[in-house]
């Protein structure tokens, strides 16, 4: 019963806090089509200053004359945009139903910072996207939904509100923990044109940059900032851009931000490590309780075991290794549990743990491939921190009991 109880706890407590750490992990490992997250960054904003004023206008999207002079930089690998928001579209069946659609309105730039894998035809090119060409890219899954294949797709028409795209390419669906570029078809369109901006730099797109040197982007960012500043000057307006705070954020960062927007990373860090520590807490102190108990039940034994010369060090080892069993056994359990909660849980969980699309997203595009359910740092660290938590929770409700006398421990036996 107590090994029961005891092992039970422990991987209930290693289990919601693996949950949570892979639903993170998710976020931040490289995955199909984001296999290069740990050198994205994201610019999805710009801020005017009046210089006479000091008056300042945030405005949560860049323009296009900002991603123009964004590939112009050295430090940038790749760029692509990608729109701030979606808007419900519903895809006009040849058989006359309406299906609704996620849609991304991105550029030619997106396919080379994201890795699709294309299963036919290719993406839109850059003239094709600017002169407002209206090319799809199609996933499989709703080329089969829609055409009920994904061969000989390319050239064709496929409705979406009554406005027509000619399919160029099929893509292999992104895995739905893919928050930045899962999506049902990409395009160009004219949607994302309405949202140029201004000469300010403010528009509706969000900048999705690759770069290994990221202090050298700050600094060509703000170089450039600094010149378009001038140039609007000289222009007579009034209007400065003022130099990067917080609108340069990489995709870990953005992965980690406990709300929208957040930026303080140390803070939403911190948050997720107290939280961490709280679920394997918690079931530590109650595992603490149990076993003070099981040692009351368990003094006429030691009472006894001294008798015979069995030492203090000896006994309490005995108990220590029991316990060290047990929170393995539990540990391992709870690892299995939390393997369980996460492939089966489905939206539920995704959209509890804060991922942006999910009221968008399909339970048959989540892919959990091996490197993202098990982590073995991740584990190997939860493991070791149940080891410790429970170890200590256990030495000292036996170390006060082998501190009675023999005769004491013996007395207790009924």
């Amino acid at each position: 019963m107590f090994s029961g109880i005891y092992i039970a706890g422990t991987a209930l407590a290693v289990a919601f806090t693996m949950v949570i750490v892979m639903a993170y992990n998710f976020k931040i490992a490289p995955v199909y089509p984001e296999v290069n997250r740990a050198k994205t960054f994201y610019l999805d904003g710009i801020v005017n200053v009046n210089p006479t004023t000091g008056v300042r206008k945030e405005c949560g999207g860049v323009a296009q004359m900002i991603i123009d002079r964004l590939r112009e930089l050295k430090s940038v690998e790749q760029v692509g945009t990608t729109l701030n928001f979606n808007p419900e579209l519903f895809v006009q069946k040849p058989d006359g139903d309406d299906e609704p659609i996620y849609m991304q309105f991105v550029d030619d730039g997106f396919f080379k910072v994201y890795q699709f894998d294309f299963i036919e035809g290719r993406p839109f090119t850059h003239e094709e996207w600017l002169t407002n060409m209206n090319r799809l890219v199609l996933t499989d899954r709703m080329a089969k939904k829609v055409f009920g294949t994904t061969e000989g797709l390319v050239g064709k028409t496929l409705t979406i509100d009554y406005e027509d795209f000619t399919i160029c390419g099929i893509v292999r669906t992104a895995n739905v923990v893919s928050f930045m570029s899962y999506a049902d078809a990409y395009t160009g369109g004219d949607h994302q044109h309405g949202y140029w901006g201004d000469p300010w730099g403010k528009g509706c797109v969000k900048a999705v940059i690759l770069t290994d040197d990221v202090e050298a982007l700050r600094k060509d960012i703000n170089q450039m900032y600094t010149q378009l500043s001038q140039e609007l000057k000289e222009r007579g307006e009034e209007w400065e851009i003022a130099p990067l705070t917080n609108e340069l954020i990489s995709h870990h960062q953005m992965a980690l931000s406990t709300h929208a927007r957040s930026r303080d990373f140390q803070n939403n860090l911190l948050y997720l490590i107290l939280t961490f520590i709280t679920l394997l807490i918690v079931p530590a102190v109650n595992l603490s309780g149990i076993i003070s108990g099981r040692m009351e039940e368990r003094l006429a034994e030691m009472g006894v075991r001294k008798a015979f010369g069995a030492s203090k060090r000896t006994l309490l080892n005995q108990v220590l290794v029991e316990n060290f069993v047990l929170t393995f056994c539990g540990s391992v359990l709870g690892l299995l549990l939390a393997w369980g909660i996460v492939r089966w849980g489905g939206l539920w969980m995704l959209d509890a743990l804060g991922f942006s699309n999910a009221s968008e997203v399909n339970m048959e595009d989540f892919m959990a491939t091996g490197e993202m359910l098990f982590a073995p740092v991740v584990f190997g660290c939860t493991l070791l921190f149940c080891l410790l938590i429970n170890t200590l929770s256990a030495f000292l409700p036996a170390w006060l009991s082998l501190r009675k006398p023999i005769v004491e421990s013996m007395n207790q036996k009924k």
